[in-house]
């Protein structure tokens, strides 16, 4: 039986988040009428137009539908967030020259000279370039999950913004929250299937 996740909105609301791909729309949904509660940029857009902006680029990449993805909804869900975009438009989401979360997808990664790991990183609005600390590389835990496509969970990422080149996002131990390993499943997830301090990720057999 499938498991379902619940993400509350407003003090009387609770809505159920659906497994797997479908969940995508939903979320997207619970996105919308959040914004429009809270005055946000897309709050005049129509509700489909703006459920097809958010999930046109997940239907052109399937990280947005495999197991490590959907178990990082549902992991937010259960803790009453929401897997939002933010590299689309950082100037709205920078805060003392940090984002407060992420949640992204590594899509490329390349060692370097120092040891560290130079990452692309892509969210539900777009994409961003980065380093992963080779302190994180080196942990027990984290370092053996971060890969492509793995899913970061991230809290407080400081950001820096060269003229030259745009926005990059440095991170290090203390801004991850959770890594889904490549091969998480998402049938798992609700037990937490995931690379963290207390637990390894699952791989289904």
């Amino acid at each position: 039986m499938s498991q379902q996740n619940t993400h509350p909105f407003g003090d009387d609301n609770a809505v159920r988040i659906i497994p797997g791909p479908a969940g995508i729309l939903q979320l997207a949904q619970l996105r919308k009428t959040s914004e429009i509660r809270e005055g946000g940029h897309n709050g005049e857009m129509l509700t489909q137009e703006y459920v097809r902006k958010i999930t046109e680029e997940a239907s052109e990449d399937d990280h947005f539908t495999r197991g490590p993805w959907l178990s990082a909804v549902q992991y937010l869900a259960a803790e009453g967030s929401i897997a939002t975009g933010c590299f689309g438009d950082m100037i709205t989401f920078i805060k003392n020259g940090k984002l407060e979360n992420v949640v992204a997808v590594i899509k490329s990664c390349t060692p370097n000279m120092l040891g560290d790991l130079k990452v692309t990183l892509k969210d539900l609005s777009g994409m961003i370039s980065g380093t992963i600390h080779y302190k994180v590389l080196n942990d027990e835990v984290y370092g053996k999950a971060i890969s492509v496509g793995a899913v970061l969970i991230l809290r407080n990422v400081s950001v820096f913004s060269p003229k030259s080149s745009g926005h990059y996002l440095n991170i290090t131990l203390k801004n991850i929250v959770k890594v889904f390993h490549k091969d998480t499943s998402a049938v798992n997830s609700g037990s937490g299937a995931s690379t963290s301090r207390e637990s390894y990720w699952a791989v289904e057999i």
